[in-house]
C-alpha cells in the first residue's frame, strides 16, 4: 500500500498541466481580433485540455512590457501569448532576459529568437479585397452608388501595416477596377471615438464617396450609423459583423484569427510548433477570407458582383495577382 502512495505522489508531481498565458494589447470586448483570438484559444484548451489565462494591459503602452516581465518571471506559464504590432520590441527584450520561456506573437512578426513564435496576416489581402470590391459597387447602379467613381478609408490610427500595406493595397484593388476611382482616406486617431469616425464618414460622404472601408475598431460603428443616415454604403473588417446593419454593411474583409490562434496553440501543445521561426499567413492558408456565404451578402450584392468576387479572390489564392503596387 505504502508503495502504491508513494507511487501515485510521484505521478501527480511529475504531471504538468500545461497552462497559457494571453496578454491582450487593450480589451477583449468590442475589439474582433481579441475577440476572435481568444475564442480560439478556449477552443483549443477545451480539445487539448490546458489552461489559459487571459489578462487584458489596458490602451496604456507603458504597462505592456512590465506585465510581459512580470509574467515571464512568475514562472506560471509554458507560454505566453500576445498580439500586435505593438508588442515585437517587449517579446524581443523579455525572450533575451527569459531564454527558457517560449513566447508566441501574434498578428505581427518578431525577430526570430529560440524561444519565439511569431506570425502575421497578409493585411493587404484583406485591403486589396476590400478595395476591389468597393470599386465595383462604386462603379454599378445598386441604390446607394452614385456616378463619381470615389470609394474612402477610415482607419482608427496611423501605424506601419496601415501605411505600407492596407492604405496601397486598398487604392491597388480599386485601381484594378479602375484607374478612374479616387480614394479618399481619413484617420480617427482612436479605436475607440465613433462620433468622430461619424464626423469623418460625413466629410467623405458629402464629397461624393458612395462606398467606406472601415478599419477603425470601435470608431467604425459611428460610420456605419452615418452611413445609414446618408444613404451610403461600407465594408466592414476583420470578423463578419453584417447583420448588424445589412442594407449598409455590404461586406466585410476577414482574418480568421480564432482559426489562427487554435492552430498555433494546437501545434504548440503538440510540440509541432516550430520556435525561432515565423510565418505570414493569407488567402492561400485559409486566413484571410470575404463574406461570401453570408445570406445578406447574397441578397443585397448583385451576382454580377459577387461572381466577379470569386474571381479575384482565387486569383489572390493562385498567387496570379499582386495586392500591393
Amino acid at each position: 500500500m505504502r508503495s502504491l502512495v508513494f507511487f501515485l505522489i510521484c505521478v501527480t508531481t511529475l504531471v504538468h498541466a500545461y497552462s497559457v498565458a494571453l496578454l491582450i494589447t487593450g480589451e477583449v470586448a468590442g475589439n474582433a481580433i481579441y475577440e476572435m483570438m481568444v475564442a480560439g484559444a478556449r477552443r483549443a484548451s477545451q480539445d487539448f485540455g490546458f489552461d489559459v489565462k487571459i489578462i487584458e494591459a489596458g490602451y496604456n503602452p507603458a504597462r505592456w512590457a512590465t506585465l510581459l516581465t512580470s509574467l515571464a518571471a512568475s514562472k506560471s506559464y509554458d507560454l505566453i501569448v500576445t498580439f500586435t504590432e505593438g508588442m515585437p520590441k517587449n517579446v524581443e527584450n523579455t525572450a533575451r532576459a527569459f531564454p527558457n520561456q517560449k513566447f508566441i506573437l501574434m498578428d505581427a512578426l518578431a525577430i526570430p529568437l529560440p524561444n519565439v513564435y511569431s506570425v502575421a496576416f497578409k493585411d493587404e489581402e484583406m485591403a486589396y479585397l476590400a478595395g476591389y470590391f468597393a470599386a465595383l459597387v462604386t462603379k454599378s447602379n445598386m441604390p446607394r452608388a452614385n456616378e463619381q467613381l470615389k470609394i474612402g478609408m477610415i482607419a482608427g490610427d496611423v501605424y506601419p501595416a496601415m501605411m505600407e500595406k492596407m492604405k496601397p493595397a486598398y487604392e491597388k484593388g480599386a485601381k484594378d477596377v479602375d484607374p478612374n476611382v479616387q480614394v479618399f482616406f481619413s484617420v480617427v486617431g482612436s479605436w475607440s471615438d465613433p462620433n468622430k469616425a461619424a464626423e469623418l464618414a460625413q466629410v467623405q460622404y458629402e464629397q461624393g464617396v458612395d462606398v467606406i472601408f472601415l478599419v477603425a475598431g470601435g470608431s467604425g460603428m459611428g460610420a456605419v450609423r452615418k452611413a445609414r443616415e446618408m444613404g451610403k454604403y461600407v465594408i466592414g473588417v476583420d470578423s463578419n459583423y453584417i447583420d448588424k446593419d445589412p442594407e449598409v454593411i455590404l461586406a466585410c474583409a476577414l482574418k480568421n484569427a480564432d482559426r489562427a490562434m487554435y492552430e498555433v496553440l494546437s501545434r504548440a501543445v503538440r510540440n509541432e510548433l516550430k520556435f525561432g521561426t515565423r510565418e505570414v499567413w493569407g488567402v492561400r492558408e485559409g486566413m484571410i477570407g470575404f463574406t461570401f456565404d453570408d445570406p445578406n451578402y447574397i441578397k443585397n450584392v448583385p451576382q454580377e458582383i459577387r461572381s466577379e468576387m470569386v474571381r479575384v479572390y482565387e486569383k489572390l489564392k493562385e498567387g496570379s495577382i499582386q495586392p500591393l503596387p
